[in-house]
C-alpha cells in the first residue's frame, strides 16, 4: 500500500477486490463469495475483516452461513467451532480451514490473491 492509501505498483497485482466493506455486516454474520475458482467466506469484527473458506473441513458445510462470536465462527452442521484468524477449531477436533490475508483500502475489501491461489 502506498502512503495515500492506495495498493500501487508490483502489490497491486498481488491482491483481488472483494466486496466493498459495507457489503460485510458486523452483526455476527458472515457472507459467502467466489474468489475465482475458491469459496470463500468473509467476516467483520468493528473495522477488521477475515476472510477464510467457505467450506467447513468436517462435512463442507459453508461456514458463511455460520454464527460469529468471540472471534469464532460456529459452523452450521455440526457446532464446529474456527478462530478467524488462525483458521484452527477450538473444538479438539484437529480440524483447520484456510485463512487469507486482508486489507481493507477505501472501503474495499481486498484479499492477497498469491495466497488464494496456493
Amino acid at each position: 500500500m502506498n502512503g495515500d492509501g492506495e495498493m500501487g505498483g508490483a502489490a497491486a497485482e498481488d491482491w483481488r477486490e472483494l466486496c466493498a466493506l459495507d457489503d460485510l455486516s458486523d452483526d455476527g454474520t458472515g457472507r459467502s463469495f467466489e474468489l475465482g475458482s475458491l469459496f470463500v467466506a468473509a467476516f467483520r469484527v468493528g473495522a477488521e475483516v477475515h476472510v477464510i473458506a467457505d467450506a467447513c473441513p468436517h462435512a463442507g458445510a459453508s461456514l458463511g452461513q455460520g454464527v460469529l462470536s468471540r472471534g469464532e465462527v460456529t459452523c452450521p452442521a455440526h457446532a464446529l467451532h474456527f478462530d478467524l484468524c488462525t483458521g484452527h477449531s477450538s473444538d479438539g477436533e484437529g480440524e483447520q480451514v484456510r485463512v487469507w490475508p486482508v486489507r481493507v483500502t477505501r472501503g474495499r475489501v481486498f484479499v492477497q490473491a498469491r495466497a488464494a491461489a496456493n
